[in-house]
This record gives C-alpha cells, structure tokens and sequence, in this order.
C-alpha cells in the first residue's frame, strides 16, 4: 500500500466538509473512499500543529494513475504540500535476511548500512519485519510532485517484486521447435 504525507492549511473538519459529496465515508481514522477491493483514505494526523499547516496521511492501493486521478479529484482544492512517499512491499515467502540479501547483490542499489538499509538514487529502501519499505523523502523546505515521484517508486517496486514462476506463464515464453 501506498503512503503519502502532505500537509496543507485546512482543518480535518473543512477538509470532511469537502470530501461529503464526492462518496467519501467518515471513519475513525479519517476519511475513506472504498470501490472493488480499492481503498483510498485520507487520515488526518493525531496530533495536530496549531500553525496554519495541518498534517494528512493519504493511503491507497491500486494503479498510481488511478491514485492520481483520486488524489487530484479529492485533495487539489487544499493545494497540499507533499514532503514524503512510501510504499510497503512484502512477500508470504521472503524474509528480511533473504530482501537483504537480494539487495546487496544487486550493483544498482548501494548499501548504507548492512542490517537493512540501502539507497537507489534519491529513493531509500529499507529492510524491517520481513518487508521493503520504498521511501521518497522532500528535502527541508521543498516538496515532492506526485506523478514522478510515484512512478520513482513504482520502478523500484517492479524491479524488486519476485518473479513468480506458474503454469500460464510458461505458456507464454512459447516452446521453440
């Protein structure tokens, strides 16, 4: 799942008042919007600043495009400012040794420290709790852009995503005669 910080200078309550109408559900946590297995949900954060600027995690998952679409549908008219992406990767059959261990022998990532830590460009990765978390992370006073960042962070995804070998895709490699 996907996990964008932002931040921008509406309350919680104003923000729910905007989002009533476009089939969003008040929760607990937040504000939820649910279709075919697809969640998207915005949840404020618990302590709030009292400057003008408060604080959201947007979770999702699903297609980045169809991410976009929601996130500019349910959240441009705040104008949030993005400081921080995630994407949580985990697999039933890999452990943190075994992601260490596939990280460290790949040349495009460099190690920042061997318990789990490590760099591919501007995106951290990191090992913890038998998953990959894939990071973006704004600099001090900057913020991210949605659509490349993501898409960053979905190439790393895809590359590291293992190879699961089935019936149907033998099929498809074709048998040379």
């Amino acid at each position: 799942m996907f996990k964008v910080t932002c931040f921008a200078p509406i309350t919680p309550d104003k923000l729910w008042d905007g989002l009533k109408g476009l089939q969003f559900t008040k929760k607990k946590e937040g504000f939820e919007w649910y279709l075919d297995g697809h969640v998207f949900r915005i949840e404020p954060f618990k302590n709030q600043s009292r400057t003008n600027m408060k604080g959201y995690r947007v979770y999702f998952n699903g297609s980045i495009d169809g991410a976009i679409f929601l996130y500019d549908f349910a959240l441009s008219w705040i104008n949030p400012a993005i400081t921080g992406i995630e994407f949580s990767l985990s697999h039933s059959n890999i452990t943190s040794q075994d992601w260490i261990k596939d990280l460290m022998s790949r040349s495009s990532f460099s190690t920042v420290d061997t318990k789990g830590i490590f760099k591919k460009g501007p995106i951290g990765i990191v090992v913890v709790n038998n998953e990959v978390v894939i990071q973006l992370r704004s600099s001090k006073g900057s913020q991210l852009n949605l659509m490349p960042s993501l898409k960053q962070i979905e190439s790393i995804k895809e590359e590291l995503k293992p190879v699961e070998d089935d019936l149907f895709s033998m099929l498809e490699e074709g048998v040379a005669i």
